[in-house]
Protein backbone atom coordinates (compact mmCIF):
# COMPACT_ATOMS: atom_id res chain seq x y z
CA UNK A 1 0.00 0.00 0.00
CA UNK A 2 2.58 2.13 0.90
CA UNK A 3 4.37 1.66 -2.62
CA UNK A 4 1.26 2.85 -4.25
CA UNK A 5 0.99 6.09 -2.80
CA UNK A 6 4.56 6.82 -3.89
CA UNK A 7 3.77 5.87 -7.07
CA UNK A 8 0.76 7.55 -7.19
CA UNK A 9 2.61 11.06 -6.01
CA UNK A 10 5.30 10.57 -8.47
CA UNK A 11 2.59 10.14 -10.88
CA UNK A 12 1.28 13.70 -9.89
CA UNK A 13 4.42 15.58 -9.78
CA UNK A 14 5.12 14.71 -13.15
CA UNK A 15 2.12 15.93 -14.57
CA UNK A 16 2.41 19.00 -13.18
CA UNK A 17 6.31 19.20 -14.14
CA UNK A 18 4.94 18.83 -17.71
CA UNK A 19 2.40 21.47 -17.38
CA UNK A 20 4.91 24.35 -15.95
CA UNK A 21 7.71 23.51 -19.06
CA UNK A 22 5.17 23.54 -21.80
CA UNK A 23 3.20 26.48 -20.87
CA UNK A 24 5.98 28.98 -22.47
CA UNK A 25 5.75 27.11 -26.00
CA UNK A 26 1.83 28.20 -25.98
CA UNK A 27 1.94 29.62 -29.65
CA UNK A 28 0.47 33.01 -29.38
CA UNK A 29 -2.69 34.81 -32.48
CA UNK A 30 -1.12 38.08 -33.59
CA UNK A 31 -4.21 40.31 -34.21
CA UNK A 32 -4.54 42.16 -37.66
CA UNK A 33 -4.77 45.91 -36.71
CA UNK A 34 -5.16 46.89 -40.38
CA UNK A 35 -8.51 46.17 -40.44
CA UNK A 36 -9.82 48.16 -37.54
CA UNK A 37 -11.94 50.66 -38.62
CA UNK A 38 -10.82 54.00 -36.72
CA UNK A 39 -14.19 56.08 -35.43
CA UNK A 40 -13.96 59.36 -34.37
CA UNK A 41 -16.66 60.81 -32.17
CA UNK A 42 -17.09 64.34 -32.85
CA UNK A 43 -20.03 66.85 -31.74
CA UNK A 44 -22.86 67.36 -33.89
CA UNK A 45 -23.12 70.91 -35.04
CA UNK A 46 -25.71 72.97 -32.76
CA UNK A 47 -28.25 73.30 -35.52
CA UNK A 48 -28.95 69.28 -36.00
CA UNK A 49 -28.86 68.79 -31.85
CA UNK A 50 -32.07 68.48 -30.60
CA UNK A 51 -33.50 71.19 -28.47
CA UNK A 52 -33.77 70.55 -25.05
CA UNK A 53 -36.89 71.15 -23.46
CA UNK A 54 -37.75 73.43 -20.76
CA UNK A 55 -39.10 71.91 -17.88
CA UNK A 56 -42.34 73.45 -17.55
CA UNK A 57 -43.72 74.50 -13.93
CA UNK A 58 -46.97 73.41 -13.20
CA UNK A 59 -47.62 76.06 -10.92
CA UNK A 60 -49.47 75.63 -8.10
CA UNK A 61 -52.91 75.35 -7.32
CA UNK A 62 -54.08 78.73 -5.15
CA UNK A 63 -57.11 77.51 -2.63
CA UNK A 64 -58.69 80.95 -2.48
CA UNK A 65 -60.88 81.29 0.40
CA UNK A 66 -64.61 82.48 -1.01
CA UNK A 67 -66.20 84.66 0.99
CA UNK A 68 -68.97 83.69 2.83
CA UNK A 69 -72.15 85.06 1.59
CA UNK A 70 -74.76 86.15 3.85
CA UNK A 71 -78.18 84.72 3.48
CA UNK A 72 -80.75 87.48 4.33
CA UNK A 73 -84.13 86.97 5.78
CA UNK A 74 -86.18 85.06 3.17
CA UNK A 75 -90.00 85.97 3.44
CA UNK A 76 -92.25 83.50 2.33
CA UNK A 77 -94.56 84.65 -0.24
CA UNK A 78 -97.78 83.48 0.04
CA UNK A 79 -100.20 83.58 -2.57
CA UNK A 80 -103.60 84.21 -2.18
CA UNK A 81 -105.86 81.44 -3.35
CA UNK A 82 -108.53 81.85 -5.82
CA UNK A 83 -112.04 82.89 -4.18
CA UNK A 84 -114.28 80.08 -4.28
CA UNK A 85 -117.98 80.47 -4.52
CA UNK A 86 -119.28 80.07 -1.16
CA UNK A 87 -122.20 77.68 -0.58
CA UNK A 88 -125.18 80.11 0.70
CA UNK A 89 -126.01 78.64 4.12
CA UNK A 90 -130.03 77.66 4.05
CA UNK A 91 -131.66 80.68 6.21
CA UNK A 92 -133.75 79.52 9.25
CA UNK A 93 -137.59 80.07 9.43
CA UNK A 94 -138.86 83.39 10.81
CA UNK A 95 -140.49 82.38 14.38
CA UNK A 96 -143.93 82.71 14.05
CA UNK A 97 -145.52 84.11 17.39
CA UNK A 98 -148.83 84.68 18.01
CA UNK A 99 -150.44 88.60 18.55
CA UNK A 100 -150.18 89.22 22.50
CA UNK A 101 -153.13 91.01 22.46
CA UNK A 102 -155.20 87.60 21.80
CA UNK A 103 -155.86 85.53 24.93
CA UNK A 104 -156.02 81.86 25.41
CA UNK A 105 -159.96 82.35 24.77
CA UNK A 106 -159.72 84.09 21.19
CA UNK A 107 -157.38 81.18 20.01
CA UNK A 108 -158.20 80.19 16.64
CA UNK A 109 -159.64 76.77 16.99
CA UNK A 110 -159.71 76.30 20.77
CA UNK A 111 -162.73 74.44 22.33
CA UNK A 112 -163.68 74.13 25.10
CA UNK A 113 -161.83 72.13 27.38
CA UNK A 114 -158.89 73.44 25.20
CA UNK A 115 -155.95 75.26 27.02
CA UNK A 116 -153.53 77.59 24.86
CA UNK A 117 -149.47 76.27 26.39
CA UNK A 118 -148.10 78.50 23.58
CA UNK A 119 -146.09 80.47 26.54
CA UNK A 120 -144.18 77.14 27.20
CA UNK A 121 -142.74 77.40 24.20
CA UNK A 122 -140.00 79.47 24.88
CA UNK A 123 -138.39 82.95 23.28
CA UNK A 124 -136.47 81.41 20.33
CA UNK A 125 -139.06 78.66 19.55
CA UNK A 126 -140.03 77.62 15.75
CA UNK A 127 -143.65 76.68 16.76
CA UNK A 128 -146.57 79.29 16.08
CA UNK A 129 -148.36 77.77 19.20
CA UNK A 130 -149.59 74.89 21.00
CA UNK A 131 -152.39 73.94 22.85
CA UNK A 132 -153.53 70.72 25.12
CA UNK A 133 -156.96 69.30 25.22
CA UNK A 134 -157.15 69.34 28.80
CA UNK A 135 -157.20 72.57 30.64
CA UNK A 136 -156.44 71.10 34.25
CA UNK A 137 -152.67 70.10 32.74
CA UNK A 138 -150.07 72.77 34.12
CA UNK A 139 -146.42 70.97 33.59
CA UNK A 140 -144.35 73.61 32.06
CA UNK A 141 -141.33 71.95 32.94
CA UNK A 142 -142.84 68.65 30.67
CA UNK A 143 -143.85 71.41 27.83
CA UNK A 144 -140.48 72.56 27.65
CA UNK A 145 -138.82 69.17 27.26
CA UNK A 146 -141.69 67.42 24.67
CA UNK A 147 -141.41 70.58 22.60
CA UNK A 148 -137.37 70.94 22.73
CA UNK A 149 -136.94 67.40 21.58
CA UNK A 150 -139.49 67.29 18.56
CA UNK A 151 -138.11 70.99 17.37
CA UNK A 152 -134.42 69.49 17.61
CA UNK A 153 -136.27 66.79 15.16
CA UNK A 154 -137.33 68.98 12.79
CA UNK A 155 -136.33 69.76 9.20
CA UNK A 156 -138.18 72.40 6.77
CA UNK A 157 -137.81 70.42 3.64
CA UNK A 158 -139.37 73.36 1.11
CA UNK A 159 -138.65 77.04 0.87
CA UNK A 160 -141.90 78.61 -0.77
CA UNK A 161 -142.56 82.64 -1.64
CA UNK A 162 -145.37 82.34 0.92
CA UNK A 163 -146.50 81.88 4.49
CA UNK A 164 -147.26 78.05 5.10
CA UNK A 165 -148.78 77.01 8.36
CA UNK A 166 -149.21 73.19 9.12
CA UNK A 167 -151.11 71.79 13.00
CA UNK A 168 -150.09 68.12 14.00
CA UNK A 169 -152.44 66.82 16.42
CA UNK A 170 -151.26 63.68 18.34
CA UNK A 171 -152.00 61.48 22.07
CA UNK A 172 -149.24 61.03 24.43
CA UNK A 173 -150.38 58.31 27.47
CA UNK A 174 -148.79 57.86 30.76
CA UNK A 175 -145.96 56.09 29.91
CA UNK A 176 -144.67 58.94 27.38
CA UNK A 177 -145.77 57.27 24.14
CA UNK A 178 -147.74 58.86 21.17
CA UNK A 179 -150.28 56.60 20.42
CA UNK A 180 -152.04 58.73 17.35
CA UNK A 181 -150.24 61.20 15.34
CA UNK A 182 -152.65 63.19 12.18
CA UNK A 183 -152.43 66.45 10.27
CA UNK A 184 -155.06 68.35 11.90
CA UNK A 185 -154.37 71.72 9.60
CA UNK A 186 -152.94 71.39 6.42
CA UNK A 187 -150.44 74.01 4.31
CA UNK A 188 -151.10 72.92 1.44
CA UNK A 189 -147.74 71.68 0.51
CA UNK A 190 -147.36 67.90 1.24
CA UNK A 191 -143.99 67.87 1.74
CA UNK A 192 -144.07 70.09 4.14
CA UNK A 193 -147.09 68.25 5.87
CA UNK A 194 -145.13 65.19 6.13
CA UNK A 195 -142.03 66.47 7.44
CA UNK A 196 -143.90 68.21 9.81
CA UNK A 197 -145.61 64.68 10.84
CA UNK A 198 -142.05 62.92 10.97
CA UNK A 199 -140.52 65.27 13.33
CA UNK A 200 -143.43 64.33 15.64
CA UNK A 201 -142.87 60.52 15.25
CA UNK A 202 -139.15 60.59 15.38
CA UNK A 203 -139.16 62.19 19.25
CA UNK A 204 -141.35 59.68 20.65
CA UNK A 205 -140.89 58.18 23.12
CA UNK A 206 -142.09 61.89 25.06
CA UNK A 207 -141.05 62.11 28.34
CA UNK A 208 -143.75 60.64 30.94
CA UNK A 209 -146.70 62.29 32.07
CA UNK A 210 -146.40 63.83 35.45
CA UNK A 211 -147.75 61.42 38.37
CA UNK A 212 -149.96 64.11 39.35
CA UNK A 213 -151.31 64.10 36.31
CA UNK A 214 -154.68 61.46 36.67
CA UNK A 215 -155.57 61.10 33.20
CA UNK A 216 -154.12 58.64 30.87
CA UNK A 217 -154.04 60.28 28.16
CA UNK A 218 -153.68 64.12 26.61
CA UNK A 219 -153.94 65.53 23.25
CA UNK A 220 -151.64 68.22 21.94
CA UNK A 221 -152.45 70.36 18.79
CA UNK A 222 -148.50 72.21 17.88
CA UNK A 223 -148.38 74.32 14.84
CA UNK A 224 -145.40 74.61 12.59
CA UNK A 225 -145.16 77.97 10.81
CA UNK A 226 -143.41 78.90 8.38
CA UNK A 227 -142.64 82.81 6.65
CA UNK A 228 -140.42 83.57 3.71
CA UNK A 229 -137.75 85.88 3.92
Amino acid sequence: MRTDLLLSFLLHFVFILALVVSAPFQPRVRTDFGEVITVNITSLPASLQPKQLEPISIPRAIEAEEPIAEIAEVTPVIEPRPKSKATPKPKKDKIYKPQAEKGPAEREGLTNGQRDVSENLGADSRFGGAAVDNASFSYPYWFVQTFGKIERNWTNPVFANQPLSCTIYFQVITSGRIIKIEIEKRSGVDAYDRACERAVKQSQPLPPLPDEFTDEILGIHLEFPYLPL
